[in-house]
């Protein structure tokens, strides 16, 4: 008998279509999240990929163009999909990720436990507005 007192995290993970994203996925359902796949090269509109999701994993070696595209569009449609966490895994060989708009650089390869504290604090620093109704109408 499952007993769900606490609503599960759901994570998407882009690159899933490389071992590290296949191993990420079974390191991270292990540690209780639920994982969205997406390759890395995804199509359709951003927000929706991102529909009930409340973090983004990019894999290391995901193309810097479709990384920089992918989090370009992020709130486009939804605007607290802008708001998400991004948790960017690099490897040594590759350049520094810039860090805009809150992304997370994490080095990889990791210790799960390691990945799994960056996830939560991530998770923490998300406004809480986010979650609830804006009173705002939007502009533009």
């Amino acid at each position: 008998m499952e007993h769900h007192k606490q609503p599960t995290t759901t994570i998407v993970i882009l690159g899933c279509d490389t071992v590290v994203g296949r191993s990420l996925s079974v390191l991270l359902e292990g540690s209780g999240y639920e994982i969205t796949l997406l390759d890395a090269y995804p199509t359709g509109i951003v927000d929706e990929l991102l529909d009930g999701a409340h973090l983004l994993i990019l894999t290391p070696r995901v193309d810097q163009g479709v990384r920089e595209a992918f989090l370009g569009t992020m709130g486009k449609s939804t605007p607290q999909k802008g708001e998400m966490p991004v948790i960017a895994l690099h490897t040594d060989l590759e350049e520094d990720l810039p860090e805009k708009g809150g992304v997370i650089s994490v080095p990889w390869p990791c210790e799960t436990k390691v990945l799994v504290e960056r996830i939560e604090a991530a998770l923490l620093d998300v406004p809480a507005a986010s979650t609830s109704p804006t009173t705002q109408a939007g502009t533009g």
